[in-house]
């Protein structure tokens, strides 16, 4: 499901008027108001994830750090209808409330239905985010101060959000406002995902393949379908079944792939069948998953999952899997990839990182962490 955040991010236009009548906005606001000291021993704590599934996913590590630093503390969720399914894999949480940001009028009054000790934007760029956090019914906020974007007037406090670290690091340096909060791992905000699906554990040993990528520009990000078709079967061929997830929208294309395999081998679509709990139960139970950069990846990495992860034009040391058991693949030759920041600075024309992966660097990978033989033959 499209983000709010996808919308803007997709078009020049919508980033042109998030900029240019946003930041006004937000000058204007910051000489208007007057910044807060953060509220002793605060409660309750108020977290704004309106980003893709990812990032959101990443940022459980906020949830997972709050509650282990302070006993009792109660923590509302503020997410879009695009990732609130994510959202509800985190354990803990007191209130998820839904927030329609493509709706001002009602988007300011879900903001501001439930009051709390502070608010935390994990907003990258969107300046409306950084307005609504401003008109929430919070004692103190918190948000990124992020380079060429002019939003840090919104917040009581700033943290610099860097380049050239990794996304959890960013997201983790949100903690630092507050007092004696250290950063927890984003898997201790998950619940238990408990065992694989029946129809998946009785095929065990399987390899989930997640080809689909999603929002901007996001062909750029995918492998071409036929390599996918050869590492399906070079894992079938050594004894693993094969299961192509993904949403509902993607069935089409998850067929054209099993049907791309040779006929009676064990490869078969999953896409728009699991739920995202039941998805993430598949994942933990894999013998090895594959998939392009996506939210599916970064559930397989926070869940510790064997994981190939493949790169183009995203960064590995941005955006790479956080799994102890990941390989991060990315071209040979990175000249003129692994680009984005901030998911939407794409040169003009077309983007050919991904096809510069090859069949065997993947296999490869996938092989070592499914501890299985590969057969001499698909060497």
């Amino acid at each position: 499901m499209p983000s709010a955040l996808s919308r803007i991010r997709e078009g020049a236009l919508p980033r042109l008027v998030d900029r240019v009548a946003g930041t006004p906005l937000l000058w204007t606001l910051g000489l208007l108001r007057r910044r807060r000291a953060l509220p002793q021993a605060p409660r309750r704590f108020g977290l704004m994830m309106f980003e893709t599934i990812g990032d959101t996913l990443l940022a459980g590590t906020l949830p997972a750090s709050l509650r282990a630093a302070i006993p009792g503390a109660e923590i509302v969720v503020f997410a879009s209808r695009g990732n609130r399914g994510a959202v509800e894999l985190f354990d803990g949480i007191a209130q998820v409330v839904e927030v329609p940001l493509t709706q001002p009028a009602a988007a300011i009054a879900a903001i501001r239905s439930v009051p709390v000790d502070v608010m935390i934007d994990i907003g990258q760029w969107p300046r409306w985010y950084a307005l609504l956090c401003a008109l929430s019914r919070s004692r103190f906020t918190i948000g990124f101060a992020t380079p060429g974007q002019g939003r840090h007037y919104a917040y009581d406090s700033t943290v610099p959000h860097g380049s050239d670290v990794h996304e959890l690091e960013n997201f983790q340096r949100l903690l630092a406002p507050l007092c004696d909060v250290h950063p927890a791992p984003p898997a201790r905000a998950l619940k238990p995902v408990g065992l694989a699906p029946a129809a998946l554990a009785q095929h065990a040993p399987y390899v989930i393949l997640h080809p689909w990528a999603s929002g901007f520009r996001y062909p750029s990000r995918e492998w071409p379908l036929a390599r996918w078709a050869e590492i399906a079967q070079r894992a079938a061929g050594a004894g693993m079944s094969v299961f192509v997830s993904g949403a509902p929208a993607d069935r089409d294309k998850a067929a054209r792939l099993v049907a791309a395999c040779a006929p009676g081998l064990p490869v078969r679509s999953l896409a728009g069948e699991l739920s995202l709990p039941q998805l993430a139960a598949a994942l933990q139970g894999a013998a090895a998953v594959v998939a392009v950069n996506t939210g599916v990846m970064h559930l397989a990495g926070v869940l510790g999952a064997p994981l190939v992860a493949l790169h183009g034009p995203t960064s590995r040391r941005r955006w790479g899997p956080v799994g102890g058991r990941s390989i991060a693949l990315a071209p040979d030759d990175p000249a003129g990839c692994e680009f984005l920041n901030l998911g939407f600075e794409y040169p003009p024309g077309p983007v050919d990182c991904m096809e510069r992966i090859s069949v065997n660097a993947v296999s490869e990978a996938l092989f070592a962490l499914a501890g299985v033989a590969q057969p001499m033959e698909q060497r």
